[in-house]
């Protein structure tokens, strides 16, 4: 199976056919809420760049990151200092036939010997948060679902130690999987 991720459209195909992704399914579900009023150009553009920053920090490799969003990388690489997470993937494309569903979720590892999903975040806690987690969860084949801890980490524009917040309840996973139903590729 080649999967292949379009990030200027947002799109995913699993061998030539479109396939719905995490964001997709949880916009179509209505999830967002007012929070998708809170999505602008600007903070689309700080979430990319701090995403890449943590990437490359990540990866070793030279990072470049706007002055204005420095803070952000500092709460990331501090929380890394103190957690010290061994990441196995990181901002890779995933697809579950079984669940025909894919996503990128930012961080696959281990983090005090458990399995982890990882969510960066440069904005506020929202509800779906959770619900997003337990998607990329379902995407990820190596293990069965609920078998990793669904970490969402909240990272400080003033470089103040990222808050990192666990995703545990039934609910959410319940949620996620009622999303995998068919969706109408016209309507994402």
């Amino acid at each position: 199976m080649t999967l292949v991720f379009d990030p200027d459209n947002h799109q995913y195909t699993a061998d030539g056919q479109r396939v719905t992704s995490v964001t997709q399914r949880i916009t179509h579900a209505g999830l967002l809420g007012t929070g998708a009023s809170f999505y602008t150009t600007a903070s689309a553009e700080r979430g990319t760049a701090v995403h890449l920053a943590c990437a490359d920090y990540d990866l070793g490799r030279p990072v470049t990151l706007p002055e204005q969003w420095a803070g952000y990388l500092t709460s990331y690489t501090t929380w890394c200092d103190m957690t010290q997470p061994e990441w196995s993937a990181i901002e890779e494309p995933r697809y579950s036939a079984t669940y025909d569903i894919a996503g990128t979720p930012d961080r696959l590892g281990t983090m005090g010997g458990r399995d982890v999903v990882l969510d960066i975040k440069t904005g506020t806690a929202a509800d779906w948060h959770g619900v997003q987690l337990c998607l990329y969860d379902l995407i990820c084949d190596e293990l069965p679902p609920r078998q990793r801890r669904r970490i969402a980490l909240y990272l400080c524009a003033d470089g103040r130690m990222a808050q990192s917040v666990t995703f545990a309840s039934d609910h959410d996973f319940h949620r996620a999987v009622a999303l995998c139903g068919p969706i109408h590729q016209e309507d994402t």
